[in-house]
């Protein structure tokens, strides 16, 4: 059960990395150098559905895995001083200390349930699959305001300070669940050349949406000298909340299975493989000679994910719009926020016309949050037996700045070394990304068990602006190999004896 959270809570736990890497984002891709290999499974049709046409697995089951990503672009970590660098004053001084600067920063959470991937045919699969997902965005907040909003007290050092800001300022979080139904077909194998495709339609249950978004922010925070409170004063702009579907502010465990938002979503990919040396897999024309092994040169794959929305009925109990106008000699003291719940905010602001107009008609009706959809582009190449290298791009299509309320990934490069055999496999990403920059990694499986970092290698070396880890069990039986004979492949009480 989840403890209850005030509003300033939740806003310290949506920015502060400290929430980033303990409640764990998505500025790099999930599950870094992992999703790379040939032995993912059912696994694969999550970066992939073409993955699981002509897999090296006959079925495979996913019991359970985690991603978690969380990362800024202020605050930074070290292995080599853990206490010290998620220490929350140490964390929060980063966020927003002394020139600090705006703080862009993104949250997310990956659990795979259970998940089920066959052959139905030697050149098609299929695959059922579960996922839940929370994922969060800071978008441009101001260090210094987030600091008197959240803390309520001054700092003479810093006061007078002057926002103008013509981007807008964003806080968002969303959760959902994902049921999807996924088929893999092998489209051409002819000669050298191999190509396959697949689509995952998924069922998307709508957990719960919360935004706060900040417009063409003009203001001044002065200290008031007697209280050592902060204050606005010459303040102009407008902000907007809205929520759907369960409070974060009281969230409980329960809530992951209240589905009141409901939408359909899509994924699509392809995969083309050279394979020069194909003759020497087969049998005849057997099609399915020797699958359980790698045999192309060279491997490209594209895939368009996380396309579709959840439509939520907005709370008109808790959401709004107001146009900010502190004038003259008026005075808004930003601790007056300080212990109002984040559901509260409405109530708040109605309660103050003098400083917040209500915009009539802005968050009227039900709106509809589109997934973080991205498209993903990877080409591996192997370079000797069993090694292997691969240059992966994520770029994401979604902007949240006209929309506040969707999530979004970040564009992201990644290059990954990789020794791969049937039982074991070992990753080194190098990661960069246009929100924590250059990060290196480690992702390891045995057998059914895999997991890994990609920031582990920085962190420990120096320092990272990203924490992020993932850790999962599956398992599946592979194909016939030459002689005929079954490859039992990562059953958890095999690999356990190894």
């Amino acid at each position: 059960m989840f403890k209850q959270l005030n509003g300033q809570t939740l806003l310290r736990r949506l920015i502060v990395p400290s929430f980033l890497c303990s409640a764990l984002v998505g500025y790099s891709q999930d599950y870094t150098g992992y999703r790379t290999g040939n032995y993912t499974g059912v696994n694969g049709v999550f970066f992939n559905p073409a993955n699981i046409a002509d897999s090296r697995y006959r079925w495979d089951v996913n019991l359970v895995s985690v991603s978690v990503l969380g990362g800024n672009n202020q605050a930074s970590f070290k292995l080599k001083n853990l206490s010290e660098s998620f220490n929350a004053d140490s964390l929060e001084n980063q966020l927003y200390g002394k020139n600090a600067g705006p703080t862009n920063g993104i949250m997310s959470v990956g659990l795979i349930g259970p998940s089920f991937m066959f052959n139905v045919s030697p050149k098609t699969s299929i695959a059922l699959t579960t996922r839940s997902r929370v994922m969060a965005n800071v978008q441009d907040v101001d260090g210094t305001l987030l600091q008197q909003v959240i803390d309520g007290y001054a700092n003479g050092d810093e006061l007078p300070y002057t926002i103008t800001s013509a981007k807008n300022m964003v806080v968002n979080m969303n959760a959902w669940t994902e049921f999807g139904a996924s088929v893999g077909q092998v489209i051409l194998d002819k000669e050298k050349h191999f190509l396959k495709g697949g689509v995952t339609l998924k069922y998307l249950a709508g957990v719960g949406n919360t935004y706060l978004q900040l417009k063409q922010l003009s203001t001044t925070i002065n200290e008031d000298k007697v209280s050592e409170k902060g204050y606005l004063s010459n303040t102009t702009g407008r902000i907007g909340i809205g929520f759907g579907g369960a409070s974060f502010d009281n969230f409980e465990a329960d809530d992951l299975t209240t589905f009141d938002s409901k939408g359909f979503g899509v994924d699509i990919g392809f995969v083309y493989e050279f394979r020069p040396d194909q003759a020497k897999y087969r049998s005849g024309d057997k099609y399915d000679w020797k699958r359980n092994e790698n045999k192309y040169k060279l491997r490209v794959g594209l895939a368009l994910l996380d396309i579709g929305a959840i439509k939520y009925k907005r709370d008109l109990s808790r959401s709004g719009a107001y146009d900010l106008g502190v004038t003259g000699v008026e005075r808004f003291y930003l601790s007056e926020l300080k212990d109002v719940d984040l559901d509260d905010y409405k109530q708040f602001f109605d309660n103050r016309p003098q400083y917040f107009t209500a915009v009539a008609g802005s968050t009227e009706g039900d709106y509809k949050v589109a997934l973080p959809t991205t498209i993903q582009l990877d080409v591996d190449y192997n370079l000797h037996k069993k090694f292997y290298i691969s240059l992966a791009g994520q770029f994401s299509l979604i902007n949240s700045d006209s929309k506040p309320y969707n999530s979004q990934y970040r564009n992201t490069f990644t290059l990954t070394p990789r020794y791969e055999t049937r039982l074991f496999s070992a990753f080194l990403p190098l990661n960069y990304n246009e929100l924590t920059k250059f990060n290196a990694g480690l992702s390891l499986r045995f057998g059914p068990v895999f997991l890994g970092s990609g920031s582990v290698i920085t962190a420990l070396l120096g320092e990272s602006k990203q924490a992020d880890a993932h850790i999962g069990i599956r398992f599946g039986i592979l194909h016939k190999d030459k002689s005929g004979k079954k490859k039992v492949a990562e059953k958890p009480a095999e690999a356990a004896n190894q």
